[in-house]
């Protein structure tokens, strides 16, 4: 394979979004936050060692919306501590690894997958009825 072809751009729209887990990629998830709306989940916060990966739902359109910051921006006041809970528990402590986007038939940017110590996807986030669903993805071994 030339060298040119190993970092073309093939999704150059998806560029600014996918430069977001460049920002986390190999530091260590320190903590979950979670931010409800009575009973949906409006916002995961992961907690890294420089950055925070904020995600949330976009209750417009049903999408997914994430961004980075700087850990010395975040106020996490009325969020709830979910680092302990049965899905992160496993998953902190872990360095982060990659991360994907999912976009739906209808074209619309709904979930985002993120693998820790590895390539392998552990974690699916997406937005239904204006609330994201945590989903631990489990690889099957044949």
């Amino acid at each position: 394979m030339k060298e040119n072809t190993l970092h073309r751009n093939l999704h150059p729209e998806l560029q600014p979004l996918l430069l977001q887990f460049h920002k986390i990629s190999g530091e260590f998830l320190r903590s979950v936050w979670r931010v409800y709306n009575e009973n949906d989940l409006d916002k995961v916060a992961l907690g890294f060692d420089q950055n925070t990966l904020i995600v949330e739902a976009d209750a417009y359109d049903d999408t997914i919306v994430f961004r980075v910051v700087r850990n010395t921006e975040l106020n996490t006041e009325g969020w709830v501590d979910s680092g302990h809970s049965e899905l992160w528990s496993r998953i902190v402590g872990r360095v982060f690894g990659w991360g994907w986007l999912a976009i739906n038939q209808q074209d619309a940017l709904d979930g985002i997958l993120l693998s820790f110590d590895g390539i392998t996807p552990q974690i699916m986030l997406s937005v239904m009825a204006s609330s994201i669903k945590e989903s631990l993805i489990i690889e099957h071994s044949p």
